[in-house]
């Protein structure tokens, strides 16, 4: 991890020994006092922590950044997909710094994996707190889950540039064209087993761009992070890093 997300009481309380963050800084990093590292509060401020005690808990002090991140103005709907590759998803938005994953139940999906301890015992929370961190970042994405397709696009603004990836309907490619007044990306992608006849439909009569991401199908979680990382490109929302220390 490049930074490590810590609750505001933790700031002057410390971090338990027993905490997985705690054994990760010591044990796998090899923290000692005086040396640094960097925390972040969920939505809030980044900063650069030096080591003051490591019994009986962790504690440091902290010099923090002036102005918390901006928020990158993409949503990305996901078809849900098997566990093992949701988490990979929501790992990787997470760093992308996606602002809102929405994922429904497709025709052609499997309604079995909402069975999951992915979803049931909210496992998909550390998921995009180890993806946000590996960002070095605090701006964990809002995550929805919907029954449906339409239940996902009645969560969206009216306005935006609307992508669905869709291989085999595609008009042209993703990134060849941008609305010029477009300030927010939200990139529809489907299931594994693909869109059902209905949900194009659906798609196109919500303003949807239907597009493609070259001759080659990708994986779910591959699709999510190019698709999304060329329309952020697009939307020259990238902002140049910012170092804390």
């Amino acid at each position: 991890m490049n930074l490590v997300l810590i609750t505001e009481p933790e700031v002057s309380a410390g971090l338990p020994l027993a905490d997985a963050r705690t054994t990760h800084l010591l044990g796998t990093v090899g923290l000692r006092v005086g040396q640094t590292f960097h925390v972040g509060i969920a939505g809030g401020l980044r900063g650069l922590a030096t080591v003051s005690a490591t019994a009986p808990v962790l504690r440091f002090s902290v010099v923090w950044e002036k102005s918390v991140q901006a928020r990158l103005a993409l949503t990305v709907l996901i078809g849900l997909p098997r566990p093992q590759t949701a988490k990979k998803v929501l790992h990787d938005l997470a760093s992308l710094g996606a602002a809102r994953l929405i994922f429904f139940e497709a025709d052609k999906g499997d309604p079995g994996y909402l069975a999951s301890s992915l979803w049931k015992d909210s496992e998909y929370l550390d998921a995009l707190r180890k993806g946000t961190e590996q960002a070095c970042s605090t701006l964990v994405p809002e995550v929805v889950r919907v029954a449906s397709l339409a239940e996902a696009l009645a969560q969206l603004p009216a306005e935006g540039w609307k992508v669905a990836l869709d291989p085999y309907e595609a008009t042209g490619a993703l990134g060849e064209s941008t609305p010029s007044s477009a300030h927010a990306g939200i990139l529809a992608i489907g299931p594994e087993r693909g869109w059902s006849d209905k949900e194009r439909t659906l798609l196109r009569s919500q303003g949807f761009a239907v597009q493609h991401l070259g001759d080659r199908i990708l994986r779910v979680e591959a699709a999510c992070l190019v698709g999304g990382g060329l329309m952020l490109a697009q939307l020259r929302a990238w902002q140049a890093h910012r170092a804390l220390g």
